[in-house]
């Protein structure tokens, strides 16, 4: 167990409180708005919390910072990796967001709801005994290397997302295409001049929301990739999939399958371009 870092014997109870957290802030506006939801609804939504909060709650205690910038962290991730960047790609694959009046509005409620459920996790999954500052540590961070070596590495990291992005894409598009394809699922694709900047947009706001964390988070280059790989794809993508029925069912499961195999080579490029040196 790493310095600093308390599982038990309360863990699994945070990992419940932020679980239910996580129901009520995103299904109590439809029951306060007088919507029905079904228990399967609300059993998935507990269970994508549970997932998020395993995530969080096995990465944030390492990065040992102190609570107010550990929510800011939380806040980041959350707010890019499980939601906005799959509201881009919503807004731009499919007819979900009628307007971009729609869209503007899911964001801004993606912005409280997210920072609601980083206060949640700055409260429970804090290290047992925080010490470290945010400005300080990017500071340190990026004074291991020249402005240049960081630079085109955040550059590199963000690019690399788009050919792996396409390289499995094109893997699946047998199985997908013909979704795509059927005006009457409400998807899209996109052309290519849409694509490639889009995706290359994903790429940077993936970077940015994970550099704080690979910068405090000061262990094995294991232990960040894995940190990486699982907020890239339980938050990022398993828990959206499951929680929110934009894709026909059909092609969830292989989805799932090609974000699982982009979040592992994204992952590796991020942490091998980011991660801290070794001492």
């Amino acid at each position: 167990m790493t310095r600093g870092v308390k599982y038990l014997p309360l863990f699994f109870s945070r990992v419940f409180g932020f679980a239910m957290g996580f129901l009520l802030l995103n299904l109590g506006p439809e029951l306060l708005g007088g919507a029905q939801t079904s228990p399967y609804s609300s059993a998935l939504y507990f269970v994508g919390g549970v997932l998020i909060a395993l995530v969080l709650g096995w990465i944030l205690p390492r990065t040992r910072l102190v609570r107010p910038d550990l929510v800011v962290v939380t806040w980041l991730s959350l707010f890019v990796i499980h939601l906005f960047n799959n509201m881009l790609e919503g807004y731009f694959f499919s007819n979900v967001f009628s307007t971009v009046s729609v869209f503007v509005s899911g964001v801004l409620f993606s912005l409280l709801i997210t920072l609601v459920e980083a206060l949640i996790a700055g409260v429970l999954f804090a290290a047992e005994r925080p010490e470290r500052r945010l400005i300080p540590e990017l500071s340190n961070y990026f004074a291991e290397r020249t402005h240049t070596s960081s630079l085109w590495r955040i550059a590199v990291a963000s690019a690399a997302y788009f050919p792996v992005y396409f390289a499995f894409g094109v893997l699946i598009s047998p199985f997908v295409i013909p979704y795509y394809t059927d005006p009457s699922l409400g998807l899209v694709i996109p052309p290519f001049t849409v694509i490639i900047p889009l995706e290359l947009l994903r790429g940077f706001l993936y970077v940015v929301a994970l550099l704080p964390i690979i910068a405090t988070i000061k262990e094995t280059r294991r232990t960040v990739y894995f940190g990486v790989v699982s907020l890239l794809y339980i938050p990022g993508a398993l828990v959206p999939l499951m929680v929110q029925p934009l894709l026909p069912v059909n092609i969830v499961p292989i989805h799932a399958v090609e974000i699982l195999a982009d979040s592992i080579v994204h992952g590796a490029v991020i942490t091998r371009l980011l991660a801290r040196r070794s001492k």
